[in-house]
């Protein structure tokens, strides 16, 4: 580590490939790296709430159709140029609005009109009261203008990234980033004044980034001193030594929006199992003989939560009756197919109408997928459903399941903290064929309309109440996703370095200090 006394150099194990683009238009990333470099409007806080960030303040007015935002006046690019209203009307009409995964950001904003050198008032063409989380999120992080009109198409390459992030970006390949502080900086987010309540320098001079994508690398890099801390990169198998070490600190975030998931195929045209989309009560059966706890347990170590329903905790819609929530119950579990019909038969599989409860569970070739898999197999069992296991690599996965040549399949999305997810799993109108594909707008069109209306509220209050309208409607009455846990990030330091705290989404803060500088 260098000791140059002004900050040192901090040394930082990656769990998968530095994006070579740093363009947002072109890919976003929201690793640990990226957002030490580059800033958002709002931000969201450790827990995973939106609060201000370079936009300090903000009202919706006129019944939603305008959004006034005040901002810093303090903000500069790494490149010099100036933030102002100005550069916000830019990055919403022209940058968002002309990128390949961030147009839909801004699909709703006609216009932003610069009143004043500080104050920007959006105007859409209906209300879109959950801006405010897009722009937080790693789609909507701004650059400077003048930086993506120098470089052109070869903005967001190596050495050619420029925001207004505590840290300026030096150089990027796949294998590693190197961020050098930025001196001007002295807008820190709020939270981050929050926890970094004390008298010293919130950051090293410089960051260093290595990828290490097999597990063993990375473990042998950090316990040999190579990299002085892994970000969500800790192995949950390694993790219990790490805490039990002395030599080492370990935390993990204090929410999750990462959801581990079986969607189920509801369509009885296309599933491989047409009992499972047939039938309600199956469905309510296997949600409550699913022990999550003990996948959190066995398989993760402890680190997550297990997930009652189809919402993270983070999100407002997440907080419903207790009775609409699936935890393991194998009681009730067994109870509600045999008030509808399902009895065990002498060779101890639950049979209804003739046909019994088997479906196969599809589900990628990891290690982790099929030790998840594996556990829930015999959990389910004591129900008397049959469910055997194929695994196969992404490629095919995506194929199976986008096509509907499945019954059941297990999968995991990122980075997903809002209650929009509902309406992409079972809203034609938002049909996708790979994370969501459970088809239950076919068979349940009032999925469609309760979860458009919902999409469609002009105030983020009314928004909530109608997602958690469609959210009770789901658990009760249709049950197109079977959620599992909520896993979390492992991170892991060197035992010299302190006052660092993890993001919610696995992003740590940097370090203040180290023993060694």
């Amino acid at each position: 580590m260098d000791d140059s006394g002004d900050g040192g150099t901090v040394r930082i194990g990656l769990p998968e490939p530095v994006p070579t683009i740093m363009d947002t238009r072109k890919a976003a990333d929201d690793g640990a790296h990226n957002f030490r470099v580059i800033s958002t409007l709002t931000t969201f806080n450790r827990e995973g709430a939106v609060e201000p960030h370079l936009a300090t303040d903000w009202s919706f007015e006129n019944d939603g159709s305008e959004l006034v935002m005040d901002l810093r006046e303090d903000v500069v690019f790494h490149d010099g140029s100036e933030f102002n209203a100005e550069h916000v009307k830019w990055h919403m009409t022209d940058f968002l609005a002309n990128g390949g995964g961030t147009s839909y950001i801004v699909s709703k904003v006609d216009d932003v009109v610069v009143e004043d050198e500080y104050r920007a008032r959006v105007n859409f063409s209906s209300p879109d009261p959950y801006i405010l989380w897009d722009l937080a999120s790693a789609w909507g992080q701004i650059h400077s203008r003048e930086a993506v009109e120098k470089y052109g198409d070869e903005y967001g390459q190596s050495g050619k990234v420029v925001s207004a992030g505590p840290f300026k970006e030096v150089e990027h390949d796949t294998s590693h980033a190197i961020l050098e502080r930025f001196e001007e900086w002295d807008w820190p987010k709020p939270w981050e004044e929050e926890v970094y309540d004390v008298d010293a320098e919130i950051r090293p001079k410089r960051l260093e980034y290595e990828a290490y994508e097999e597990t063993a690398t990375r473990t042998s890099a950090f316990e040999a001193g190579d990299v002085d801390g892994l970000i969500a990169g800790v192995p949950y198998s390694k993790y219990p030594n790490y805490q039990e070490s002395d030599e080492y600190n370990t935390g993990t975030p204090p929410a999750s929006t990462e959801q581990i998931f079986i969607m189920l195929n509801l369509n009885p045209e296309t599933s491989t199992a047409p009992v499972l989309a047939e039938d309600l009560s199956l469905r309510k059966g296997i949600s409550y003989a699913i022990d999550r706890q003990q996948i959190v347990d066995i398989v993760f170590n402890g680190v997550g939560e297990p997930a009652p329903n189809y919402l993270v905790p983070t999100v407002d819609a997440h907080d419903i009756p207790e009775e609409y929530n699936y935890t393991y119950d194998l009681e009730k579990a067994r109870s509600v197919m045999s008030e509808n019909g399902w009895t065990v038969n002498p060779d101890g599989v639950s049979t209804k109408n003739g046909r019994e409860a088997r479906f196969t569970l599809l589900t990628q070739n990891t290690e982790l997928s099929r030790r998840r898999a594996t556990l829930i197999k015999e959990q389910l069992k004591d129900i008397g459903v049959v469910m055997e296991v194929s695994t196969t690599d992404t490629s095919t996965f995506k194929e199976d399941v986008g096509s509907g040549n499945f019954a059941a399949g297990m999968s995991t999305f990122y980075d997903w903290g809002n209650a929009d997810q509902l309406w992409w799993a079972v809203s034609e109108d938002a049909e996708d064929s790979y994370y969501f594909n459970s088809n239950a707008w076919q068979q349940f069109p009032k999925a469609t309309e309760i979860t458009n209306r919902a999409q469609n509220a002009t105030t983020l209050e009314e928004r909530t109440q109608r997602y958690k309208e469609a959210h009770k409607y789901l658990l009760e009455d249709v049950v197109p996703v079977i959620y599992l846990m909520y896993p979390k990030a492992a991170d892991a330091w060197g035992d010299h370095v302190g006052h660092w705290k993890p993001h919610y989404k696995g992003a740590p803060m940097w370090p203040v200090e180290s023993e060694e500088w």
